[in-house]
């Protein structure tokens, strides 16, 4: 929500090539496993650890007919993620293609944080767990990709007061619940992502992106990312600088035990992870 190894996985299956094999030819489907560590999380532009670094890791599941699964896992900070340390991804779809040039992908994201709620010890309390629809295309070089929020983005909601600003967030708000509470289930990311090989393992890579968030549009941003890579054998090292426009809110500023931090501002992360 999060995912580089999630892009990395259905941009490898697209270039997947045709299945017709023979029946003592490799076996119809492969797993494989990643682990990996990076000096920030970044997702969508925003680091989900505080500026600092975490541990990644997951297994993924190909089979020739076009279906993916994985589950992926990242540490967290809980001074963002209420009473939460750990991120855990489950995800699943189809990779498909039109002709050699074009292949699309449909498939679900489930965004767990085990433990973790909004407004702990406040009043009404709402999960950060969030489900998304993904709907994604690759042209040669160029993904386009929309995701779809099937319910609310990351536990946003007016009932979901504590620590939060819901009415300074609220703009042209159009749907409530029968309580009255505003949710945020709708919200869409839609981006642009551009990779160029530049031989020997070398590659650049630039992404565009803009997070709208139903109910709640002062939370809306855009971001962009521009990385460079290395692949060693099965080593993948990785140097990127993102930044977006969502510096002046209080839930991509946060302040935690005299710590500030701008969560979307400029930030240069470097990564290292390796596949099995």
């Amino acid at each position: 929500m999060k995912r580089n190894l999630l892009n990395a996985l259905v941009l490898g299956a697209l270039a997947l090539p045709s299945f017709a094999m023979a029946a003592d030819a490799v076996a119809d489907y492969t797993v494989t496993s990643n682990i990996g560590m990076t000096s920030d999380y970044v997702f969508n532009g925003i680091s989900q650890n505080f500026r600092t670094p975490a541990l990644q890791g997951g297994f993924d599941y190909v089979h020739t007919s076009g279906l993916y699964a994985g589950v992926w896992s990242s540490n967290i900070s809980g001074n963002q993620y209420s009473n939460a340390s750990l991120e855990s991804d489950l995800y699943g779809g189809y990779n498909g293609k039109v002709n050699d040039d074009l292949a699309y992908n449909v498939g679900l994201l489930s965004v767990f944080y085990p433990g973790g709620k909004t407004n702990i010890g406040a009043g009404p309390t709402q999960k950060w767990d969030t489900s998304s629809l993904l709907l994604g295309a690759t042209w040669q070089g160029l993904n386009v990709k929309y995701s779809y929020t099937l319910t609310d983005w990351y536990g946003i909601s007016s009932a979901a007061t504590g620590g939060f600003e819901p009415t300074m967030w609220a703009t042209g708000a159009t749907t409530a619940d029968g309580a009255g509470n505003l949710g945020s289930k709708g919200s869409g990311y839609l981006e642009a992502n551009y990779s160029y090989d530049l031989g020997d393992g070398l590659a650049l890579a630039g992404h565009l992106g803009h997070q709208k968030i139903v109910n709640f549009s002062k939370l809306s941003y855009t971001d962009y990312k521009l990385t460079a890579t290395k692949t060693v054998g099965t080593y993948n090292f990785a140097l990127a600088y993102s930044k977006t426009n969502a510096t002046d809110n209080n839930l991509y500023h946060v302040i935690a035990n005299g710590d500030n931090k701008k969560l979307g501002g400029g930030i240069v992360a470097a990564s290292v992870s390796r596949s099995f």
